[in-house]
């Protein structure tokens, strides 16, 4: 919890979002998107447009299958209207389709 707390508290004092690598201390870009993930809902909470739309900018670099219902779920929930499209366009590419022999 202190790590979104610190991203929170970076963002009202520089207007960037963290170095989300050395925030959580791990390279994982599952790790990172999860973060933002986190970071987009408090963003909502405390109507931070700006910091919203880093975030969505964020997870929309990273829309992989293992993420892209959760952040689908979210875009939702929190009107991430260009996010919700990156996740829908994602979902319905031909490659995202096929499954894995």
């Amino acid at each position: 919890m202190i790590g979104y707390l610190q991203a929170l508290l970076h963002f009202i004092y520089w207007d960037t979002l963290p170095d989300m690598e050395e925030l959580v201390g791990s390279t994982s870009k599952w790790a990172s998107t999860l973060v933002a993930q986190h970071l987009l809902a408090a963003a909502d909470c405390y109507a931070l447009v700006r910091m919203r739309l880093l975030c969505e900018d964020k997870l929309c670099e990273g829309v992989a299958i293992n993420t892209v219902a959760t952040t689908l779920a979210l875009a939702e929930q929190h009107n991430g209207l260009h996010l919700k499209a990156v996740c829908l366009k994602f979902v319905a590419s031909s490659e995202n389709l096929k499954g894995k022999d």
